[in-house]
């Protein structure tokens, strides 16, 4: 489970560009789309603000976890 909570750590902080490059490896690589209507554009908002609020929340949830 640890494994997985880091990879979707890795997952929210990549940047537009990166998400950008995913999504062609994706599609060239394994033949998995987005969503027909789904807008990369929508995913790259405002540079990471939503990762930022999750990765605040993960570091909440392992401060708690350790006491």
């Amino acid at each position: 489970m640890g494994d997985l909570k880091a990879f979707a750590m890795e997952l929210v902080n990549l940047r537009c560009k990166e998400v950008q490059e995913l999504v062609k490896i994706l599609k060239e690589e394994y033949g998995i789309e987005p969503k027909q209507g789904a807008k990369l554009e929508n995913l790259c908002v405002s540079e990471n603000v939503v990762s930022r609020q999750v990765r605040r929340k993960m570091e909440r949830e392992a401060k708690k976890r350790r006491k």
